[in-house]
């Protein structure tokens, strides 16, 4: 099978582990390129992109934890307690599958005083779009992830 996708299909745990690992490492460069500092990464998300992938990552992830309330019809999400480049991850996630996230997955930054951050970066950035009103939305053409500015829970 071909793929333009550098980590699907994930078939085992060993391959979902290298994505993670990946995300969180990319998030932290999306951090520094965008706001010139490391933000801290708290929930990292999986974006399958096959059918039968996502099934076996839903399965998977399940395993890891209790399921959160947050969890939505598209995306699930376990407590969990890891320990990913040296970042305290509460929360593993994965999305159903989308044509329009062809990302390997996302993460969240999870900061302290959201709204005088979100402030200080208003139309700072063509990169950052306010999402929602508690959560920013970056991005970038070099990156393969993106990245969620929240406030701290």
């Amino acid at each position: 099978m071909k793929t333009i996708y550098p980590f699907s299909p994930i078939k085992n745990e060993k391959d979902l582990n290298k994505a993670l690992e990946y995300i969180t490492s990319e998030l932290e460069k999306l951090s520094l390129e965008i706001f010139q500092e490391k933000l801290p990464i708290t929930t990292l998300k999986i974006f399958p992109h096959y059918f039968d992938e996502y099934d076996y990552l839903y399965d998977l992830i399940s395993k890891k934890g209790p399921r959160e309330p947050f969890s939505s019809e598209t995306s699930l999400y376990i407590k969990v307690q890891e320990k990913i480049l040296n970042y305290n991850i509460n929360y593993l996630g994965v999305r159903i599958v989308d044509p329009y996230r062809l990302q390997v997955g996302c993460g969240d930054y999870e900061i302290d005083n959201f709204q005088e951050f979100k402030n200080k970066w208003k139309d700072k950035s063509p990169f950052i779009r306010n999402f929602k009103e508690d959560m920013i939305e970056i991005w970038h053409p070099d990156f393969d992830v993106l990245g969620y500015v929240i406030p701290k829970l």
